[in-house]
This record gives structure tokens, C-alpha cells and sequence, in this order.
């Protein structure tokens, strides 16, 4: 069992308390977060912090439920579901929940960022969207400078573009400034 408070060493010393309405909650500690809380291992000594420790670890709790039930303003996934599943909702929730993610990556052994190939279907994605960008704002450009000739043809570009399916790889010649 991992220590409840550190999440990081082996629990050394078990608890149960039982309250009055016949519910449990267990505690495992690691020696030295027992230590930290001024509890030995010896059973005379133990007794006088126990209640003081239920309250901290309540309080720890409360702050781990509260992370967990963070959400995506963008999609209401949970962080806690993405904990469970290792699945985002939406593209945001990488940048929403960015420490959390990478801290899970890390403690599965992954400390590196991916630097693998792209899939072939997906190769042209970023550059079809990247030309639509950058032609939007050449015709923007072009219309503030009144070159309508220009414009009309970044217009048509424009609309060839989005005549293809983005997937479909090919391009569209266009002329540059």
C-alpha cells in the first residue's frame, strides 16, 4: 500500500477509524510521514495524535476531490475522468490541465516530449489550414491596401481551398507577393 500523505513510499503503519454511523476510513502512512506527524511506531504514543492526523488527512482529502473535480470549461470533462480513462475531452483540455497531465506522464515513465512521425492521412492537415491563414490574411492585407486585383485573386484561392476536403493532400498553386 502507498502512504495516503506522500503518495510516493510504502505505507508502513494501517489505521481504521469507525465513526458513529457505522462508516470506515482507513489510513496508510509511510514511516517517516508518520514521523513528520509526531507518531511512532511505539503503541503507547500512538494513540495521543491519531485524532489530529484523521483531521489532516481529511483536509488532504478534500483538497485531492476538489482537484479531481476540476473541469474544462470548454467540454465539462473532469480531471478525474481523465485520470481514469487517460482520455481528453477537447484539444483545451491540454492547455487547461497542462501540470496535471504532464505530472501523470512523468510518473508513468514518459519524461520526454513525442517527437515521433505524424500519420500519412493527417501530413497535410497542418499545411492546408496553414495556407488558409496565411491567404486570409494576405487578402486582408490587400484589401486595406485598395489592390482589389490582388484581393480578388487571394479570394479565389481562398475558395479553392475550401472546395477540398482538408485531408485530402492536395494543394493549391498560389502566387506570392
Amino acid at each position: 500500500m502507498i502512504c495516503d500523505f506522500c503518495h510516493e513510499r510504502e505505507a508502513v503503519i494501517f489505521m481504521e477509524q469507525m465513526t458513529g454511523i457505522g462508516q470506515r476510513r482507513k489510513i496508510n502512512i509511510c514511516l517517516e510521514c508518520a514521523v513528520d506527524r509526531g507518531i511512532s511506531p511505539d503503541p503507547k504514543s500512538i494513540e495521543s495524535s491519531i485524532g489530529n492526523l484523521f483531521k489532516e488527512l481529511s483536509e488532504v482529502s478534500k483538497k485531492i476531490t476538489e482537484r479531481e473535480n476540476k473541469i474544462c470549461p470548454v467540454c465539462g470533462t473532469k480531471l478525474g475522468d481523465i485520470r481514469k480513462t487517460g482520455k481528453t475531452g477537447c484539444p483545451e483540455c491540454y492547455a487547461i490541465f497542462k501540470n496535471e497531465i504532464r505530472q501523470a506522464l512523468e510518473n508513468n515513465g514518459v519524461k520526454e516530449v513525442f517527437k515521433g512521425s505524424m500519420p500519412s492521412r493527417l501530413s497535410t492537415i497542418h499545411s492546408v489550414l496553414n495556407d488558409r491563414v496565411i491567404l486570409q490574411n494576405k487578402l486582408n492585407d490587400a484589401l486595406e491596401r485598395e489592390d482589389y486585383e490582388k484581393a480578388a485573386m487571394y479570394r479565389d484561392y481562398l475558395k479553392a481551398l475550401e472546395s477540398q476536403a482538408v485531408s485530402d493532400g492536395s494543394d493549391c498553386d498560389r502566387e506570392e507577393d
